[in-house]
C-alpha cells in the first residue's frame, strides 16, 4: 500500500472513530436529566386468540423496559415477561378465559421505577367481530343484514376494573316506516321465543330494556323523510356475575327483520 493510501486510510479510520465517539459523548451529556416517567402499558387482548398484544412509549430517562406480570388475584404476584429497549411485547400461549394484570417498570442505571398504574388483559378464543370498532354511535355499524356479533365481559378482582363492551347500530328506514330489529343470543339453554338473554337493547329515545330472544323491537320514523335511527345492544350486567370476577364472551345475531307500513 503507498504511503498516500495509507494515510487516507488513517484519516478516514480517525474521522469514523472521532464521528462515533462523539455521538456516544453528545448522547450521554446531552441526555435528559430527568427520572423516567410513569406509564401504563396499552393493551389488545381481541385481535388473536388467547394472546395479548402490548405496547408503551418511548422514554429518552430510561436505560431498559421491564414488563411485569401477574395473574388477577387479591395478592398479586410478579414476573417480568419481557426487559429491553422495545416499546412492545406480544404475550402468547395464555391459559383460556385467564385474566393478567400488567405493569411497566423501568430501569436508569442500577435505580428502578416502578409503574404505579396497570393495564388489564384476559385470554379468549373470541376475538373482536367485524362490526368492531362500535362502540359509540359515531362508529355505528350499518344494519341491513344479519350481523353476527360478540360481547367481551370481563371483571378483574384488580381494582374492581370492569370492560364491558356495547355495540351500537343504526338503521334508515323510509317516512312512515317502522323498522324490525331482531335479536337472538346464541348457545342459550332455552331457545323458544321470547326466552330470557344476558342482553339489552336501547332503542333510540328510549330507556333501555332486557332482549327477549328473538322477539322484534320496533323503531318507527313518523316523520315524512327518510331517517337514521340508532341503538344499542350491551350486557345485562347482573346475569354476569354476583361478583366482580368473571371472563365471558356473548355472541349474538341482529336483524333487520322488515320494514313495514305503520
Amino acid at each position: 500500500m503507498s504511503r498516500t493510501k495509507k494515510a487516507m486510510f488513517l484519516i478516514f479510520t480517525s474521522l469514523w472513530f472521532f464521528s462515533c465517539y462523539n455521538n456516544a459523548f453528545n448522547e450521554i451529556l446531552f441526555r435528559t436529566a430527568d427520572d423516567p416517567f410513569d406509564d401504563v402499558p396499552a393493551t389488545d387482548s381481541l385481535t388473536t386468540e388467547h394472546t395479548v398484544y402490548l405496547s408503551w412509549k418511548e422514554d429518552d430517562a430510561a436505560d431498559n423496559f421491564h414488563l411485569m406480570r401477574s395473574f388477577d388475584a387479591i395478592s398479586l404476584d410478579w414476573i417480568c415477561v419481557y426487559e429491553g429497549k422495545s416499546t412492545s411485547y406480544t404475550d402468547t400461549n395464555l391459559i383460556d378465559n385467564e385474566k393478567y394484570i400488567y405493569r411497566l417498570d423501568k430501569t436508569r442505571g442500577s435505580k428502578c421505577f416502578e409503574g404505579k398504574k396497570y393495564g388489564y388483559g384476559w385470554s379468549s378464543g373470541t376475538i373482536r367481530d367485524y362490526c368492531e370498532s362500535n362502540d359509540v354511535p359515531e362508529d355505528a355499524a350499518f344494519l341491513e343484514y344479519d350481523r353476527i356479533c360478540n360481547l367481551p365481559c370481563v371483571g378483574f378482582v384488580t381494582d374492581h376494573k370492569e370492560i364491558l363492551d356495547e355495540d351500537w347500530f343504526y338503521v334508515t328506514v323510509p317516512p312512515m316506516r317502522q323498522a324490525d330489529i331482531i335479536v337472538g343470543q346464541h348457545n342459550l339453554t332455552n331457545t323458544t321465543l321470547g326466552a330470557e338473554t344476558n342482553l339489552r337493547i336501547q332503542l333510540s329515545g328510549l330507556e333501555s330494556q332486557s332482549v327477549r330472544h328473538q322477539v322484534a323491537y320496533q323503531i318507527q320514523n313518523s316523520s315524512y323523510e327518510t331517517k337514521n335511527f340508532y341503538f344499542k345492544v350491551f350486557p345485562e350486567r347482573t346475569s354476569l356475575s354476583s361478583g366482580n370476577s368473571f371472563c365471558t364472551v356473548i355472541e349474538y345475531t341482529v336483524s333487520l327483520n322488515q320494514i313495514t307500513k305503520y
